[in-house]
């Protein structure tokens, strides 16, 4: 018993002690594996972090890059409707300004010839000379200088030939402003394009077609309806139409001579005022010294109301008259270039009524409705021209760029 006893304190103590390295080894394991875990979710954590920030990051650099292209494409339409709303505004800007100048320099000069000088030539040239030192006045603004003067044989060529136009338009157009009533006149100016489209068809510019024969038709038949009904007035004068129809001969020639003749560079609006202004003042200042200046002497020794006194009485109108003139021309050049010349002719169309209408109220001009029927006549003649111009060079452009190639000798016409 007492061994059994014995045995067993003996045992006891070691048994403890077996168990207590037991457990201290299972502790162990667990603190192991605790640990292993441990390092694991730390390991899916970082690598969960490091995904995510990636995924982030690469999000941010798409939003970045596509709000990058969104911008820059916005940007880009912007200035493209910002450079066609600028373009209009120039297009709209240039012709009202045309039309309004134009408008005015009639009423200017159509003074001067009320108040007795009657000298068309020398009012022309003085507008013309205007128009030539505007050029130089332009250039420098814009900050644009002038290009060398064209050499003798585009001068030859191209310029004087058009200037030589230029001037014998102006002058006989004036001169009809001394025999017929200012809205007569408006209505005769409806037959312009039928003489510019027939000398078209003559040196092969122009394709003969119905429509265009039709177009023809009407302009021509409306105006002879026109002027037969004007000539039964007592104000009516055979000598102003002829004057006239010489100055739509003139400035038809032109427009044509213009297409056919202009192979030099295309100028701005300063050089086209520079470059056309001086020859064309030079013509026409040339024939008033010669056909005028003698007759203005002798008014101003005289005081007759035709001579140099009307200068020193009403001053602002001889400033007046050159410098509308001035603008005239410089508006014109720029209308042209910035629309077409069948938008300018369209344009003038409508400037014509407006002119009328001010000779009516203003001077008391006739105005019948068999004229206007007449005037209606031609500007549908007109309109039928110039819808079958847009067709052409829709046509054209759908071809290949024709269409360009029109619009570019009407710009330089």
């Amino acid at each position: 018993m007492a061994a059994a006893k014995g045995n067993s304190a003996v045992a006891g103590p070691a048994g403890a002690s077996a168990a207590t390295a037991a457990d201290d080894g299972v502790r162990q394991r667990v603190k192991a594996a605790t640990a292993a875990a441990a390092a694991t979710a730390a390991t899916t954590t970082t690598t969960a972090a490091a995904t995510a920030t990636a995924t982030i990051s690469a999000t941010d650099d798409d939003g970045s890059s596509s709000s990058t292209t969104t911008s820059a494409e916005a940007k880009a339409k912007a200035e493209e409707v910002a450079a066609k709303a600028k373009k209009v505004a120039a297009a709209v800007g240039s012709t009202l300004l045309w039309m309004c100048c134009s408008s005015a320099v009639i009423i200017l000069n159509n003074q001067l010839y009320r108040r007795g000088f009657k000298y068309p030539s020398t009012v022309t040239g003085m507008g013309q000379l205007m128009s030539a030192f505007s050029g130089f006045a332009l250039s420098a603004v814009a900050g644009q200088p002038l290009r060398p003067t064209p050499g003798p044989r585009v001068f030859l060529t191209s310029l004087f030939p058009i200037a030589v136009c230029t001037a014998a338009s102006m002058y006989f157009g004036n001169i009809s402003y001394l025999y017929l009533s200012v809205a007569f006149i408006q209505v005769l100016k409806a037959f312009t394009p039928a003489i510019t489209l027939l000398l078209g068809v003559c040196v092969g510019l122009e394709r003969p077609d119905w429509r265009l024969l039709l177009a023809i038709g009407l302009i021509a038949g409306g105006t002879a309806g026109a002027v037969l009904v004007e000539s039964g007035a007592p104000s009516f004068k055979w000598i102003g139409v002829i004057a006239f129809m010489a100055s739509s001969l003139t400035e038809a020639a032109r427009v044509v001579g213009a297409e056919l003749l202009n192979d030099g560079p295309r100028y701005s609006t300063a050089e086209s005022l520079v470059y056309v202004g001086f020859p064309t003042a030079a013509v026409l200042l040339a024939a008033g010294a010669v056909m005028e200046w003698p007759a203005i002497a002798a008014a101003t020794a005289a005081g007759a109301p035709g001579g140099l006194a009307l200068l020193a009485s009403e001053p602002w109108l001889f400033l007046a008259a050159p410098a509308v003139s001035a603008a005239v021309n410089g508006s014109c050049f720029a209308a042209i270039a910035a629309t077409s010349s069948l938008t300018f002719k369209v344009a003038g169309c409508i400037k014509n009524v407006a002119v009328v209408v001010y000779g009516v109220l203003a001077h008391g001009d006739s105005l019948t409705p068999l004229q206007a029927a007449g005037y209606g006549a031609s500007v549908g003649g007109f309109y039928l021209y110039s819808q079958r111009q847009r067709a052409a060079a829709a046509a054209a452009g759908g071809g290949g760029g024709g269409g360009s190639g029109s619009s570019s000798k009407a710009k330089k016409a």
